[in-house]
């Protein structure tokens, strides 16, 4: 059986097979495979990665020409849009300054070149800004004074966008250069209380920053070492949120692949997540996952780290984590059994109270309720402009609906795999981390 196109295009991607292992797999695939796919290449983020790749390897005819076309006009349109947002981040980090903020530049641009080669590879759709508890009230303001608007708030997280902002709606329209975004404001790297694990992790301080340089500007950002914690961070609650974008993890990789052998690097990362056996854990999940998706090195320490996982976790990153990765889980895409709460294996796995998140993850919001029970009682409320105003949130009851029944029925086979895995005879089979690499690079 042949294997989708999305999960050949990753392969591609690879940081450990050679490029030709997989060019006969994409070029066998075809012009419906191609049409189907374009839409996940720009939600996965990988689009502009996969052109390039093609480019380095002289292989851009294996793919039909309207689809390179297509690759093409959006990268085009991006560049475009990194040009623009570089004018409108430079004019926010002076203003930050300005008005004696103290802040530090993480994700977007920060990323060049740590995580990604080139700005115009990546799609930013938001501008992300660490500062001080102190300094929120001054950032506000400059936001509000730039004509931004806040959209919504947790107690670590403010986001602003500016009121005529429209979500694109047209593919590749998020490319273009007026395309909106957003600015984030955050006040830590991770809140306790929306994911219920108690990850202990000291607040923002400006102090623990160091000045980067780039097209011409100059601000301050991450450590290396902490600038890697705080993707792992991300690509961890965002898994716990049942999505993560495929370009979050291959830019880990591509880190990795750039750093897995520096001592000293490491040596920090260790220091950092010393007493803190969750972020330890993290790490470990994460880096796992970078591998096992884009054949990227796992750095020594890491390894090492590997083998105090605890065996939930770790039966889920073996079994779970490269189905979930690949299943289709948007809300507004409809499909039979989503794999998107199959995550909650992995989320129980680090919260005091297990009961109570299965319970607050698995059955919809009240609103949803409403709504399904109010098409229950009368169903030519669908016919009516009412409804379609309330078609999202419906959507949404069904996906969560479906992706809990998705849970319940994998259940019994969890079950099964962690006593498997946790008989004296299976510690005996475990495979080491270089091993598991091996056999996935086969």
């Amino acid at each position: 059986m042949r294997r989708p196109l999305a999960e050949n295009i990753v392969d591609f991607l690879s940081f450990s097979d050679s490029v030709c292992d997989r060019l006969d797999e994409l070029r066998r695939s075809s012009q419906r495979e191609w049409g189907r796919t374009l839409r996940w290449l720009d939600d996965a983020g990988l689009a502009f990665y996969f052109l390039q790749k093609l480019k380095n390897a002289s292989a851009t005819n294996i793919v039909p020409g309207w689809v390179l076309s297509r690759l093409e006009e959006n990268l085009k349109a991006n560049r475009q849009r990194v040009n623009r947002m570089w004018l409108q981040f430079a004019l926010l980090n002076q203003k930050f300054n300005d008005a004696g903020v103290r802040f530090a530049v993480v994700k977007g641009f920060s990323l060049v070149p740590r995580f990604c080669p080139n700005a115009s590879l990546r799609h930013q759709s938001d501008f992300d800004y660490l500062v001080e508890e102190q300094s929120l009230p001054r950032g506000k303001c400059v936001l509000d004074d730039a004509g931004y608007s806040l959209k919504e708030h947790r107690a670590q997280e403010y986001s602003f966008i500016m009121p005529s902002a429209r979500t694109p709606v047209v593919a590749g329209e998020q490319y273009e250069a007026h395309a909106p975004h957003a600015v984030e404001l955050h006040l830590a790297l991770w809140d306790k209380e929306r994911w219920g694990v108690p990850l202990a992790f000291p607040r923002f301080s400006a102090d623990h920053t160091r000045t980067h340089s780039w097209q011409g500007l100059t601000f301050p950002v991450l450590h290396e070492e902490d600038a890697f914690l705080l993707q792992v961070i991300h690509v961890f609650k965002h898994i716990l949120d049942y999505w993560v974008r495929l370009s979050w993890v291959y830019e880990i990789g591509y880190f990795l692949d750039r750093h897995a052998s520096d001592v000293q690097l490491w040596g920090h990362v260790e220091d950092r997540v010393a007493g803190n056996p969750f972020l330890r854990e993290f790490v470990v999940v994460v880096t796992e996952l970078v591998a096992r998706i884009f054949g990227a090195p796992v750095p020594p320490l890491v390894a090492s780290w590997s083998e105090e996982v605890r065996p939930g976790a770790r039966v889920w990153v073996e079994s779970y984590a490269r189905k979930w990765v690949f299943g289709k889980n948007r809300v507004d895409e409809l499909t039979p059994l989503p794999t998107a709460k199959l995550v909650l294996f992995l989320h129980q796995q680090y919260v005091p109270d297990r009961r109570r998140l299965i319970w607050n993850r698995l059955f919809p919001s009240t609103r949803l309720s409403r709504i399904a029970h109010s098409v229950a009682g009368k169903p030519s409320i669908i016919l009516q402009n009412r409804w379609r105003q309330r078609e999202r949130v419906f959507r949404r009851f069904l996906f969560h609906l479906a992706a809990g029944l998705r849970y319940l029925w994998e259940v019994p086979r969890w079950r099964w795999l962690n006593r498997r895995d946790t008989h004296p005879a299976q510690h005996e089979r475990r495979h080491s981390i270089t091993t598991d690499l091996e056999q996935v690079r086969d």
